[in-house]
């Protein structure tokens, strides 16, 4: 039930970790929005509260007649030695989409001019890495916003556009910490952060009583701890009994310290009765420490906010032949695989394809269909969705923005926006302090049966999780 771009985060964060030695190679739900005219009758999104004007030179890549828009376009030549699949043909997606929108109408009548930077993310410090896009989006071309899917694991490339060079960027891969230091409306993305994956988790747990009468404890480790004593209020605000939380500390591969500290608290949590504990960050998921805790608490609730990283280690779990699996029923949050969104597309994401299909006069394989070309899968239908679906979000909070295009008036726009439509989901919003947008979420289960490798299971229905945040 992991999602390709999840997969894609795993892959890359090992490659990053290994850079020096790849260095010789130097160097993915989704937007939303919709054109705002179809001739041949298709969906369309109508902007909301769009402020007609005198279109104007108003700022840094904008013209009476144009948008200049950046797109981030990765490299999968140069990491094709080290994954199994790429997204196909990206300028195809791009250009398809762009050309859509500038046939009906453009942007309140601006047309969309692409720029497109090919980087590689494996060092986003060499030459060719994302670092340097970064410089050659805003020094160079001067754009008004950047899209796409932008990789660089410390953060540096994304706050190179928007805290740096106060550039709007709409991507993936994004972390809470890099859009809360950014000035307020310029990084956003289609998806959700790690950060708010755990309120996502906890609402629909508070949905579905599934804590009820239960202990609670949290783990961590000391990079999100932070993010863990929010879990821990939130568990206590609503009334649960909670025990204490563990701070691993967790230094590279050494481990042997937090070892310790996991059978410290592992004795304290007996005392307690902790029967629920929640799993904050990656790293304190390790198939180690997991081990260890179900082997002192069988039937204890494990609850992960990181479901790539958990899905990772249960299937290693069960690739080693480790019976039981430890993972086994544990709990997290996810959204619609990409096959179901495929066959349950919503009206933009039909749109998006349909585009595609008419501008290549090809077919868009769905996710489960793709084909193997030396080895790797082709899914364009990632870059067909993430590219089109950028723009219908750029377009949507640019049409509220209004003609005289600003960052100001882009700001005020996503601050205000509220519902947004997504084609990778049918619920998501976009307001003040909330510029991750997906809400599309259901408890899922891992079931080390669900497939060969064993995989996600929904346990409930997709469902709105965002607690009403955006009003």
């Amino acid at each position: 039930m992991g999602t390709e771009r999840r997969t894609t985060r795993r892959v890359l964060a090992g490659l990053a970790a290994a850079a020096l030695v790849f260095a010789a190679c130097a160097e993915e739900d989704e937007p939303e929005g919709a054109p705002t005219t179809a001739d041949d009758g298709g969906t369309t999104v109508a902007p909301t509260d769009t402020t007609i004007g005198e279109l104007t030179d108003s700022f840094r890549g904008v013209t009476a007649d144009s948008i200049k828009l950046g797109f981030a376009v990765v490299d999968y030549e140069c990491i094709a030695p080290f994954i199994d699949y790429n997204h196909g043909d990206q300028d195809a997606a791009i250009d398809a989409a762009v050309e859509y929108i500038n046939d009906n109408g453009g942007v309140l009548g601006r047309s969309i001019e692409p720029v497109k930077r090919v980087y590689c993310p494996i060092d986003p410090t060499a030459p060719n890495g994302a670092q340097a896009a970064c410089a050659g989006f805003t020094d160079d071309d001067e754009v008004f916003a950047v899209l796409g899917v932008f990789i660089d694991f410390s953060g540096e490339a994304q706050l190179c556009l928007t805290r740096d060079k106060d550039t709007i960027h709409i991507g993936h891969e994004l972390e809470q910490r890099w859009i809360d230091e950014s000035p307020p409306g310029l990084m956003l993305t289609p998806d959700i952060t790690a950060e708010k994956r755990i309120d996502v988790l906890l609402n629909l747990l508070d949905q579905e009583g599934t804590l009820a009468g239960k202990t609670v404890a949290v783990i961590t480790d000391q990079d999100t701890e932070a993010r863990a004593n929010a879990a821990v209020e939130r568990f206590e605000d609503n009334g649960l009994d909670t025990g204490s939380t563990a701070v691993l500390n967790i230094v590279d591969e050494d481990t042997a310290q937090a070892q310790t500290q996991l059978d410290s608290f592992i004795e304290r949590w007996k005392s307690e009765d902790v029967s629920a504990l929640l799993l904050a960050g990656g790293r304190v998921g390790a198939e180690q420490f997991v081990t260890k805790i179900k082997a002192a608490f069988p039937d204890m609730l494990l609850i992960f906010d990181m479901p790539s990283a958990a899905l990772g280690e249960g299937q290693g779990a069960k690739e080693a032949g480790i019976d039981p699996n430890p993972y086994q029923g544990a709990l997290t949050a996810e959204g619609l695989t990409a096959q179901e969104r495929w066959e349950n597309k919503n009206a933009s994401l039909e749109q998006c394809v349909q585009v595609y299909e008419d501008a290549t006069g090809e077919t868009v394989l769905a996710p489960n269909d793709v084909e193997v070309v030396d080895e790797h899968q082709v899914q364009q239908y990632v870059a067909v969705a993430d590219f089109c679906g950028e723009l219908m979000m750029f377009e949507q909070i640019a049409e509220k923005a209004g003609a005289d295009l600003t960052n100001d008036s882009w700001t005020a726009a996503a601050n205000g926006f509220g519902v947004i439509d997504l084609p990778t989901t049918d619920s998501a919003t976009i307001c003040e302090g909330k510029y991750a947008a997906d809400d599309a979420f259901r408890i899922v289960e891992f079931d080390e049966d669900a497939s060969d490798v064993g995989d996600w299971a929904a346990v409930t229905e997709i469902a709105d999780a965002s607690g009403g945040f955006c009003g």
